[in-house]
């Protein structure tokens, strides 16, 4: 680990050490939505590594869900992108908005079709976000042209399927 406590924290998040986490954040609670050098919060780490008792923990601490790193991302995502369950159900359970859009247009949605991760798509379209599916990115693509363009056929399916 450094010695800058702002990378701390987002060292601490990604080997999932909650003891440090919060440590550190009782130490200065301003960690609790610091930026790494790529404008990531801890959350969003978290949410990059799965690790969805301490990306709780970091929401209950009332972390920015909709904070946006330097590409537009937020932890959603993240979670998303790695296809990590547990943690897009967290996040969407905390309120963390489904449609924000990164500076490509892509939601989650659009970022969980591109990687084939079905679980998140799933807990997006199930936790209120059909209108997720007519959202076009830059592109002009929406999440089911992504989906058809990948193949991904169980994707595919599940964005087809009325609400």
């Amino acid at each position: 680990m450094t010695s800058d406590p702002a990378t701390k924290i987002h060292d601490a998040v990604a080997q999932g050490n909650l003891a440090s986490v919060q440590a550190l954040l009782d130490e200065d609670e301003d960690l609790l939505n610091a930026l790494n050098n790529d404008k990531q919060t801890p959350i969003m780490i978290a949410a990059k590594h799965g690790e969805a008792t301490v990306g709780s923990i970091l929401a209950e601490c009332g972390a920015d869900l909709q904070a946006q790193d330097a590409e537009g991302n937020t932890a959603l995502h993240y979670s998303c992108l790695h296809n990590n369950r547990l943690v897009t159900s967290m996040l969407l359970w905390g309120g963390s908005e489904r449609d924000v859009q990164n500076g490509a247009g892509d939601t989650a949605l659009h970022v969980a079709a591109r990687v084939g991760a079905h679980d998140s798509a799933w807990l997006l379209l199930e936790n209120g976000g059909e209108k997720s599916k007519e959202i076009k990115n830059q592109k002009g693509e929406c999440p089911l042209d992504i989906a058809v363009t990948s193949g991904n056929e169980q994707l595919i399916e599940l964005l087809k399927a009325d609400g």
